[in-house]
């Protein structure tokens, strides 16, 4: 069916706001975003909204802003949290999440096709591809703002409005930045493509092409000035993971773990969906690319094979940027034949419900799993200080459990210190000041791996058995048994079975 205008139903703007809504649906139900490492970050939101006024924290933290490149929802949330309380204007941030990247991502396709192709609606679950669910939220509000700009930077170069272009994206690049370095990047790399594939189209040739493209982008560079400085003053962020480059096992792995989240079969099924509607359009002649994201989409590709796990003090850096060569290279695609575009968008309509489904299905179920732990927290006093040990398997299982980060929901509810903050120079504002803790005082201290891959976090036994006493007033051990922690100062105050909270007894 079409309108009067000669469009398809999929290409309506009611269609799109129809998605964008649609993309909110996971997140619904769950009275938190059950996300991995959200608990933590909201646990350092928390403290740097209640510090001024919290005696306790103040024992145990500092927040000293800066001008980092990571503060998206550190600065988004607490501004919600002046109108609603701050465990709700977190779940509506993070829900703006995958409304804003859908968003972009319609309205990138629409502004290289003319119009969206059914196609586009292939990548709409990607909104909640594995760095969403492993709880990279500044990272994720910054690929959604950096489609959104996407498709503004393609407007205003078909417009051929140039100047007005690069006056308007100083500061926004410099929002990119400050709400993620790695968002600002991605964006750099696919506003370089798109550009050169519109002064390609003029009849330049390559070399022009690219010199040209890397003119239009100096604007774009402007946040450089803020690293440089933060550099020479040795407030930058940690150097590069250099034992992680090329490594083409983990990239596998990556790349297997798009849509990444409980049911293994669920998941690769949906990625072979969408390998398969590539390689259709690849071998299709009734299929085309737009070269205005088909180059981004390369361009983050190259950039996936090359960058390392760990550069500047942040990791799974590669791993990011995968699910946004994915979504990138399926809004490229336009059916040119009518039928074809009819059927394949009643397939996407159908992978879209059915992906959806099934991750408000797995959210719901998450959000019961961290309930039953979440019990604890209310036997923790107010200002407590926790010792928190996290069961962790190696690499084999596909699901995550999300459990390392929940005890910072203590922090949030109680005004307690946690050892699973992060704590990375130039990544973080926040400081932790509490020194008799240590070596218990950040994350991966609460990580708690089997012997045969524990490379980093805690040894449990050796943890009991010597952690100071004087610094810490309770013990929380997820996923292990109650009486796990065999240690006669130890005495059990709650329990479900698979995670128990101690009291220190001095």
């Amino acid at each position: 069916m079409t309108n009067a205008n000669g469009a398809g139903w999929w290409e309506t703007r009611a269609f799109a706001v129809t998605l964008v809504l649609l993309s909110a649906v996971p997140l619904l139900w769950p009275a938190l975003p059950p996300l991995s490492d959200l608990p933590g970050h909201m646990g350092r939101w928390h403290i740097a909204m209640a510090l001024p006024t919290s005696p306790d924290l103040q024992r145990y933290y500092d927040y000293r802003w800066a001008l980092i490149p990571n503060l998206g929802m550190d600065l988004l949330v607490p501004a919600l949290a002046h109108l609603f309380p701050f465990e709700v204007a977190t779940k509506l941030a993070v829900i703006a999440i995958p409304m804003l990247t859908v968003a972009g991502l319609l309205w990138a396709a629409r502004e290289a096709h003319g119009r969206v192709p059914p196609t586009a609606m292939f990548a709409v679950p990607l909104a909640y591809a594995w760095p969403f669910q492993f709880g990279f939220v500044n990272f994720a509000l910054s690929q959604a703002l950096a489609f959104c700009a996407l498709a503004l930077w393609i407007r205003l170069g078909r417009q051929d409005r140039l100047v007005l272009r690069a006056l308007l994206f100083v500061p926004i690049a410099c929002v990119l930045w400050i709400s993620h370095s790695f968002g600002w990047g991605l964006f750099g790399l696919m506003a370089a493509g798109a550009d050169v594939a519109r002064v390609r189209a003029s009849g330049r040739g390559w070399p022009a092409s690219f010199v040209m493209a890397a003119l239009q982008c100096v604007p774009l560079g402007v946040p450089l000035i803020a690293m440089i400085a933060a550099a020479a003053s040795g407030r930058g962020a940690g150097g590069l993971g250099a034992d992680d480059w090329f490594n083409l096992t983990v990239k596998t792995m990556w790349l297997l773990s798009l849509f990444r989240d409980r049911w293994q079969w669920f998941d690769l099924l949906s990625l072979l969906t969408v390998i398969g509607v590539l390689y259709a359009a690849l071998r299709s002649r009734r299929m085309v690319f737009s070269s205005l994201l088909g180059l981004p989409a390369l361009l983050c590709l190259g950039a996936f094979v090359v960058l390392p796990r760990l550069l500047m003090g942040g990791a799974y850096v590669d791993m990011r940027i995968a699910p946004a060569g994915m979504m990138l290279a399926l809004v490229a695609i336009r059916p040119t034949d009518v039928a074809q575009s009819r059927t394949l968008a009643l397939l996407a309509v159908a992978f879209v419900l059915i992906r959806l489904t099934g991750d408000t299905v797995s959210f719901v179920e998450r959000s019961s799993e961290q309930q039953r732990e979440l019990a604890a927290i209310y036997y923790i006093p107010r200002g407590a200080a926790v010792l928190s040990l996290v069961a962790r398997p190696c690499n084999g299982a596909w699901t995550d459990l999300r459990r390392d980060h929940l005890p910072g929901l203590a922090i949030v509810r109680r005004d307690t210190f946690s050892n699973e903050q992060w704590a990375i120079e130039g990544q973080q504002a926040l400081q932790i000041r509490y020194a008799i803790a240590a070596p218990y005082t950040a994350d991966p201290g609460q990580s708690v791996y089997p012997s045969i891959c524990a490379d980093i976090g805690s040894d449990f036994k050796t943890t009991i058995a010597q952690f100071p006493r004087a610094a810490f007033t309770h013990v929380w051990t997820i996923g292990f048994a109650p009486g796990a922690a065999k240690a006669p100062d130890l005495r059990v105050i709650w329990t479900n079975g698979q995670s128990t909270l101690y009291r220190v007894v001095r």
